[in-house]
């Protein structure tokens, strides 16, 4: 794909064909392994009477040494066995003892068999009780009991968890976890450090974004569906992702079953913004259709391939050709260009989910299959955004002096999601699994907005209006292939490996953007004054990515016999080679007529919102729309002095491209060593080395002055010689448009070696207590499009984004402090101190309307956090159906500025973009499963934080005020196999805000979401 880089060619074709051996040998391997191999036993202990797991059990092998002793579900497992035909006895206080014979076992197989106790008659009663007691315990406290066994630092949220809060997706369930908020619904922030500072990992490997703007893949595209549980490791270990500052996400999808079952789920809500009248914000012909609509909108062909002009009207003439394909142009494209008010549907949710276990060509094998579909609609029409000139002046200092933009904002926004997994794992024998895993999803986000307010120019009775439709879809395909191999239990000798090939994709076809003014008096709309684009544009935008992982780990024991007797030292070893290649092309267009066209009457069609008096354009409430009374074709202009006839498009610049392709390659070595005394040290290093290119379109081709200088560096933005040398080049001067220096504007190259240590340690020094602590290095990379030097408009806020192709790598030293108490099964008391120092931290800032990431000289993040969960039959035993549970993290930070002067003015410190100085989760669930009634309610408080970092000395800093959601849901389960739920989401329904930090706190942007009501039923075998 990104044919320019040709040194990574070979090293492609290197990783590709060293997979493919790599599979070939992996695969027939264990078959080797296995024509050696003894046979093994494995089942499961049932009460015969009530069908629940029997944990403890005695199962013995008849006539030998052998046994093994039953899990919390019953399972068990006794391996090694020769072959021949056994009996077994299974044993346990207040159970009769049973026995089992004709069990056959055979070489290089495991012979699967379910088990029955029977209670004994006088402990009947009150065993029954037990044992649906410790069922429902083991339920609930997975997770906490998973984290109690886990080397680093990190919180499990599971499958019963996920199920209580409704969560849909990834991101909305990670809201819940301790030290972490959700930046727009998709993107995590840990510990007060931003989504680039912690990797994201599926089942183990990395999954590339699908979103141009972050480096992490956003979580709203995993649904909660096919999530097993997720993991958050906030100590970085070496065999994690060196980029695991904040943290390690590990999302597990739903595993090969252990028996078949069936679900199946569907639902319906509403947004109470959207829902119950007509005001949802749309477009005529808009929608995501069944499965998306991309097709429908893509960039033709013909046009793609055009030399159209650029800016102006020599490029065409009124030859036949041209008005043929001028007209082509005009008969292809939608002609819509305007927003229109509808009435929303209600949402809808579908879930279903499968698990058959069986043999695949002889071997025991299980395969999992789920897929969910959802519709859902939202929208505001009393949203704000703001936009100011700030003074100079001594006096003044910091304070606005001009209105740029003060708008309201109506939109509305249909979104799609579609997704399926499919897992299927295979047996090769007692000691290999194989597990094969595809997960596709597709988002897909049709938005329209409208805005109308203060005229930039400060002229009285002039308006300024923008409409906007923005059509986005990502996607992604994830293929894996793992393998686990046990080869000698003495030693606890294992190899796991695991192949990956994953693409993702974000698609922006046929945006559509009108910018004007307007006077209240007449309802005539003209060009804004000084623009060089006309006010009418069309974007088409395309982002590709392809990712290929190889990784491998080897873990055996090399001091003790893994008994209780201390020392045991294991030593963990293995390496990956990540490779992901990117391309980027925008095409954007412009129509060649005006305002002035005479198809634009000014005679009132319908009043503007909230202006009774203005007309001219269809208001967004009336059937008509700038589709209407747009002119398209050839027809005469004759208001324009042209010699050219029609409305035809022009590109406003060149293709918008850029190429790029990262080669991640790591080793690393850990040894985890159990000291006795409940001394427990892991320690070790990981080696990564990153090589990051990009080439982008030239830097001069852009039709906007200020964007052309903002693509300069620092010190060139600011310099007469280069802001007329790249003015040269725009202009046509060859000279110019050849000079080495602004060649080189257009490629950035990161070339590092990282040397990331470890060392943790944790202390068992009383019963059920435990102290961690931590030291760690860890790296933070530029996105592909941070680092690209490339203008990105954002044709609903008008900001534009440019790509910094100077930005380095950041490293990080991370320090962690841990206590936890774990007074019974599943409960768990914590509180963790941490601290980080960051050079080179790469932050957000934005100067007007140009937004950038920066490197700063240095940042600090330090805090702390305080969690608490347990049942409360420590009361009384009557609230032994209800769980509390709250946590509690308080972060502060400080980086250095770097904007000459604002030190003087705002201190020589500020905190770390994106940091919350406070986050607060609580939750109260209820779980009775002799009535079937629970409930859970989540609350949800982020503290105040830096939205954005100024750059020019006089601007303040953008801040974001604190954000509260309380969540409910209710649910009944109908029969064995029925369960109906309730859920609300955000009843607090608080309106996000941000702000300019000065004493006037003016207005940035505002967002109220609104409340969402859902019923969903569910089914289940």
């Amino acid at each position: 794909m990104v044919s320019h880089f040709l040194p990574f060619r070979p090293v492609r074709t290197l990783v590709l064909n060293s997979l493919l051996t790599a599979l070939v040998l992996l695969l027939t391997t264990p078959h080797i392994w296995a024509q050696s191999a003894n046979g093994g036993l494995r089942g499961t202990v049932l009460d015969a009477d009530f069908s629940v797991p029997v944990a403890g059990a005695t199962v013995v092998l008849e006539g030998s040494n052998m046994s093994a002793s039953t899990g919390e579900d019953g399972s068990f497992f006794i391996n090694n066995i020769p072959s021949g035909s056994y009996a077994v006895l299974v044993s346990k206080e207040g159970f009769i003892r049973e026995r089992r014979g004709d069990l056959v076992v055979t070489s290089g197989s495991v012979k699967e068999v379910d088990l029955e106790m029977t209670a004994e008659v006088v402990e009947l009663d009150e065993f029954v009780v037990n044992q649906e007691e410790i069922v429902d315990t083991s339920s609930s406290t997975m997770s906490v009991d998973i984290r109690k066994d886990l080397k680093s630092f990190t919180d499990v949220l599971g499958a019963q968890f996920i199920a209580q809060t409704g969560a849909s997706d990834a991101a909305k369930l990670l809201a819940k976890s301790t030290g972490v908020n959700v930046a727009d619904g998709k993107f995590v922030v840990v510990r007060g450090l931003s989504d680039r500072y912690n990797s994201v990992t599926l089942n183990g490997l990395r999954v590339p974004s699908s979103d141009p703007d972050r480096r992490a893949v956003a979580l709203d595209l995993f649904p909660s569906a096919v999530i097993q549980d997720v993991r958050t490791n906030k100590t970085f270990l070496p065999d994690m992702p060196g980029e695991a500052t904040g943290a390690g996400i590990d999302i597990k999808t739903k595993s090969v079953p252990d028996k078949d079952f069936y679900n199946f789920k569907t639902g319906t809500g509403f947004n109470t913004n959207v829902t119950g009248d007509d005001s949802f914000l749309s477009y005529k012909g808009g929608g995501t259709g069944l499965l998306g609509t991309v097709g429908e909108r893509a960039i033709p062909g013909f046009l793609k391939a055009a030399d159209l002009p650029g800016p102006g009207q020599d490029g065409y003439t009124d030859t036949p050709a041209d008005r043929a394909f001028r007209q082509r142009v005009n008969d292809t494209l939608s002609k819509e260009m305007g927003t229109q008010e509808k009435s929303a549907p209600v949402d809808f949710t579908l879930e279903a989910s499968m698990g058959i276990r069986g043999e695949f060509m002889g071997a025991p094998a299980g395969l999992t299959i789920a897929v969910d579909y959802s519709k859902k609609y939202t929208g505001n029409d009393d949203d704000r955004i703001g936009r100011y000139f700030f003074s100079e002046a001594a006096g003044d200092l910091g304070l606005v002096n001009q209105v740029r933009r003060n708008a309201v904002v109506h939109n509305g926004q249909e979104t799609m999601r579609a997704g399926m997994l499919v897992s299927l794992g295979i047996e090769l024998d007692t000691d290999s699994q194989i597990t094969a895993t595809y997960f596709f999803n597709r988002v897909a986000e049709d938005r329209a907005s409208l805005q109308f307010g203060v005229d930039p120019d400060q002229n009285a009775g002039v308006l300024d209006y923008r409409e906007s439709i923005l059509y986005t879809e990502r996607q992604l395909r994830v293929f894996q292939l793992e393998g686990e191999h046990l080869m000698d239990r003495e030693h606890d000798f294992k190899f796991n490996w695991a192949l990956s090939y994953n693409q993702s994709s974000q698609l922006e076809p046929d945006s559509r953007f009108v910018n004007a003014r307007v006077d209240e008096g007449t309802g005539n709309y003209f060009q804004p004054p000084l623009s060089a684009v006309p006010p009418f544009q069309r974007f088409w935008r395309e982002l590709q990515d392809e990712n290929y992982t190889a990784r491998m780990d080897i873990e055996t024991r090399i001091l003790g016999d893994g008994g209780d007797s201390a020392p045991n030292v294991k030593m963990k070893f293995g390496g990956l080679l990540d490779y992901s290649d990117r391309s980027y092309r925008a095409d954007s267009f412009a129509y060649s007529t005006g305002f002035d066209n005479p198809g634009f009457p000014a005679a009132a069609v319908g009043a503007f919102p909230g202006f009774p008096g203005f007309g001219g354009k269809p208001r967004a409430n009336n059937e008509q729309t700038w589709g209407d009374v747009f002119l398209y074709g050839n027809v005469p202009i004759t208001q324009v002095s042209t010699s050219t006839f029609g409305t035809f498009l022009f590109r406003t610049n060149d293709p918008e491209t850029y190429n790029a392709s990262q080669m991640i390659s790591a080793g690393y070595v850990m040894f985890d060593a159990d000291l006795g005394g409940g001394l427990n040290v892991t320690f070790g290093a990981r080696a990564e080395t990153t090589d990051l290119k990009t080439l982008a379109s030239p830097v001069y081709t852009y039709l906007d002055e200020p964007i052309r200088f903002a693509l300069l560096s620092a010190e060139q933005r600011n310099d007469i010689v280069y802001q007329q040398l790249i003015n040269d080049a725009f202009g046509g001067d060859v000279a110019a448009q050849n000079d080495p220096r602004l060649e080189a504007r257009r490629r950035a190259n990161i070339s590092e070696i990282s040397i990331l240590p470890s060392l943790s340690a944790s202390w068992d020094y009383a019963e059920s207590q435990r102290l961690r602590g931590a030291i760690s290095r860890t790296v933070a990379r530029p996105s592909f499009k941070e680092i690209s030097p490339v203008a990105f408009v954002n044709v609903e806020s008008g900001d534009i984004f440019v790509g910094n192709a100077d930005l380095q790598m950041s490293d990080i030293i991370n320090y962690d402090t841990r206590w936890e108490w774990f007074p019974e099964p599943g409960a768990m008391i914590g509180a963790s101190f941490f601290a980080k120092h960051i050079e080179n931290p790469i932050e957000f800032s934005q100067d007007g309307d140009i937004q950038r990431f920066i490197n700063v000289e240095s940042g600090r993040v330090y805090g702390m956090e305080l969690e608490f969960q347990r049942s409360l039959n420590f009361i009384t035993e009557e609230l032994g159906h209800f769980s509390v549970g709250a946590n509690y993290s308080y972060i502060q930070s400080s980086a250095t500025r770097p904007e000459v002067g604002r030190e003087s003015i705002y201190g020589p410190t500020r905190r770390l973009q994106g940091q919350p100085d406070y986050i607060f989760n609580a939750n109260l669930t209820y779980d009775n499963p002799d009535t079937g009634w629970s409930f859970g309610t989540f609350l949800n408080v982020v503290g105040p934080q830096l939205f954005a970092v100024a750059f020019n000395y006089q601007d303040p800093d953008i801040l974001q005020e604190p954000f509260t959601t309380l969540d409910m849901s209710i649910s009944k389960r109908i029969g064995k196999n029925a369960k109906l739920t309730f859920r609300a989401q955000n009843l607090l329904n608080e309106t996000m805000v941000r702000y300019y930090n000065n004493p006037q706190r003016p207005i940035h942007s505002t967002r109220s979401p609104g409340i969402n009501y859902s019923v969903s039923l569910g089914l289940s075998w």
